[in-house]
């Protein structure tokens, strides 16, 4: 479970404990404003009959009979005995002065049907009035007895809103918090589809930290890789149109001769051989670099030792370098080395390419070094020539197609595929490859290859 379940899970449970919470303590308040109401009043056995009595009496015998009763009561009975009637625009039928605060307290007794037997609301006709005993609060010996807040009443309609608008408030936050980065990302995707690989979403998105922002920073490599790819396909394929260019016009001007002079007819045909043998070979190492570069894994289902292929590649290496006057030295620090696995055609190509290239380099009578040992689990390959070298600002790039160094041109030859077919096909059995300038001249390639990778 991501961090953005987290995210989803908290914000309902919190949505749902903030409005439950809520709605509790409203519940609880009003409850409690209840309870507090219910012991505000004093109840009495004879303040109960003396209600009931004066009930019945306005029942049977209408306001008059009502009036009489509890002026009766005012001259001779005790106050806690009295009964007060208050009619429907809060007037006392005798005129005495209700508190406004015990008038409240009876009126929610009646409206939440508190059924306290010392307050009832009676009804005849047009008439209405609202009858009780002394309620605590009423006279000021009660007042002082118990001094007394108003009590607050919170209505349903109050807690109902109050859960509606908190829960609105998360779930329009919780939603903007989704669809603000999924807009972007719909509209780098929009982008992307008609073509515009320079889109980033990262900085629109901002600093979050889960599993949207990963698939934004995702978005932004796999739309960098693609921008990089389409660079280099648009560059591969310029470079290859003006390499081809060359044997092809030389193979038109071979044609031309042989047309216009058929005496020199065998040498023109020897030309045309050499220049299409040319061809065929850039064809091959630019099928070769393609099937590399396109992304798709290369079955490793071989195991090689290393030793036999080194020593294969250096057998071809000395027949070529023997015939321009220059030797291949090789020295191995190692006895015993474990199978590699990758792909023995790959591998022989890198190496191949990487101790050619240094044969090319390096001046006559001179030779090209080639070691190998271990360090830990990883083996390191060195070839090194005794030629010019390469300005430090061309050692990386000397491994991009149709690169090839500015110094020493005249000792240019081949396409400036090789080593760029050498860091694919090492980088893909999970090694490295770097170049670096020799003291007091002369190029180093080192190559570094795991004994033990899981492709």
């Amino acid at each position: 479970m991501g961090r953005l379940f987290w995210k989803i899970l908290l914000t309902f449970w919190l949505t749902l404990l903030v409005t439950g919470g809520i709605t509790g303590a409203m519940v609880w308040m009003h409850h409690n404003n209840l309870q507090e109401m219910e012991k505000d009043v004093v109840i009495r056995p004879h303040s109960v009959i003396a209600v009931k009595a004066a009930a019945n009496t306005f029942l049977y015998g209408g306001t008059p009979a009502l009036r009489n009763m509890l002026q009766e009561q005012k001259d001779e009975a005790p106050r806690d005995l009295q009964v007060y009637a208050v009619d429907s625009n809060g007037a006392e039928l005798l005129g005495r002065t209700v508190s406004a605060d015990t008038l409240e307290r009876v009126r929610i007794a009646v409206t939440q049907n508190l059924k306290l037997p010392i307050v009832r609301s009676v009804q005849s006709g047009a008439e209405n009035y609202v009858l009780f005993a002394p309620v605590a609060g009423q006279f000021p010996q009660f007042r002082q007895e118990n001094q007394l807040r108003p009590p607050r009443h919170f209505p349903p309609s109050f807690m109902i809103v109050s859960g509606i608008v908190v829960s609105f408030i998360s779930s329009f936050l919780l939603a903007w918090y989704f669809s603000q980065p999924v807009s972007v990302l719909r509209k780098a995707f929009g982008a992307v589809a008609k073509g515009d690989f320079s889109q980033r979403v990262t900085p629109s998105i901002g600093k979050r930290r889960d599993e949207i922002a990963d698939l934004g920073r995702a978005f932004d490599e796999m739309t960098s890789q693609l921008q990089n790819l389409m660079a280099s396909q648009r560059r591969l394929l310029h470079d290859v149109s003006h390499e081809l260019r060359s044997p092809l016009a030389r193979l038109q001007v071979s044609v031309g001769l042989a047309r216009q002079q058929p005496e020199k007819i065998a040498s023109s045909l020897d030309r045309i051989e050499h220049e299409a043998e040319r061809l065929d070979t850039l064809v091959g190492e630019v099928l070769t670099l393609s099937r590399l570069e396109s992304g798709v894994p290369q079955p490793l289902d071989e195991y090689i030792d290393i030793l036999e292929l080194l020593d294969a590649v250096i057998d071809d290496a000395r027949f070529e370098a023997d015939a321009m006057g220059r030797q291949v030295v090789f020295q191995a620090d190692v006895d015993d080395l474990p199978l590699l696995q990758g792909r023995g055609e790959l591998l022989y190509r890198a190496l191949e390419n990487v101790v050619r290239n240094a044969i090319h380099h390096t001046p006559t009578n001179t030779s090209v070094n080639l070691s190998i040992h271990r360090q830990g689990e990883q083996l390191q390959i060195n070839v090194d020539d005794q030629g010019t070298g390469v300005p430090e600002t061309e050692l990386d790039s000397i491994f991009e197609a149709f690169q090839r160094s500015s110094a020493g041109s005249a000792n240019r030859h081949g396409y400036g595929l090789g080593l760029a077919i050498a860091r694919r096909a090492i980088e893909s059995h999970g090694g490295s490859i770097h170049a670096s300038n020799r003291t007091p001249q002369g190029l180093r390639i080192r190559i570094r290859l795991p004994l033990k990778w899981d492709a």
